[in-house]
């Protein structure tokens, strides 16, 4: 749902500034692009997945370049470590969050240096940590660059750049800075539900498939 649309900054714009003729300059509106795909991503809660294995005696590891400890929702540790035989993980348990000014005294993670995530207590074997964080967008930087959004969703960013247009400069529109907004947060709902028909068409067959594995098994 969420793939790299092929919709350019430059198409965006020439929308926008057809349905809203403005003297705004691009810089300013790549501004506010910007501004609103972190709005976006966090309307739609759109989020990613990373994993690394840890190393005996080493505290620290870097995080991906769209993520921050901030926006971890959560992560998690295997109970097992890696054999040069065996890559059962086995169960994995959550790691608990600690500010720097708390005492640590369970499993858990911390605020690392410059984009890096800390591990208590340190590591003393290799064992698996698995990441689930809200995904940062990828800022804009010049009129060829895509925007970093579904091309089912695109309009999400139009509609949120056009209720700030109307709603700035000199004679600000609030009635129709409002229709802007209510048709992005339509779409945002429509958008969340969609997401969460598909989960739930996910959970189900992957149920079915548990439970045919489980009834062969008895077999």
């Amino acid at each position: 749902m969420y793939n790299v649309s092929r919709t350019t900054v430059k198409q965006v714009l020439d929308d926008i500034q057809i349905r809203l003729p403005h003297t705004y300059t691009e810089d300013r509106l790549m501004l506010w692009i910007n501004e609103t795909m972190k709005k976006i991503y966090k309307d739609l809660a759109i989020q990613e997945y990373y994993s690394f294995e840890t190393t005996k005696g080493q505290k620290l590891y870097s995080l991906p370049s769209d993520c921050s400890i901030d926006m971890i929702k959560y992560a998690v540790i295997s109970s097992k470590a890696k054999s040069q035989t065996n890559y059962d993980w086995g169960e994995f348990s959550k790691l608990k969050f600690y500010d720097l000014k708390e005492t640590m005294t369970e499993q858990g993670y911390y605020d690392g240096t410059e984009g890096t995530i800390g591990i208590y207590p340190m590591p003393i074997d290799s064992k698996k940590v698995n990441i689930y964080y809200h995904k940062k967008p990828k800022m804009v930087t010049s009129l060829d660059d895509n925007i970093e959004i579904d091309d089912n969703y695109v309009d999400l960013v139009k509609y949120n750049v056009l209720s700030i247009i109307a709603m700035s400069g000199h004679n600000p529109d609030t009635e129709l800075a409002n229709e802007y907004i209510l048709l992005y947060n339509n779409l945002v709902q429509k958008a969340n539900e969609s997401k969460n028909e598909n989960q739930q068409k996910y959970t189900s067959i992957r149920d079915e498939q548990q439970a045919r594995v489980k009834w062969r098994r008895r077999g």
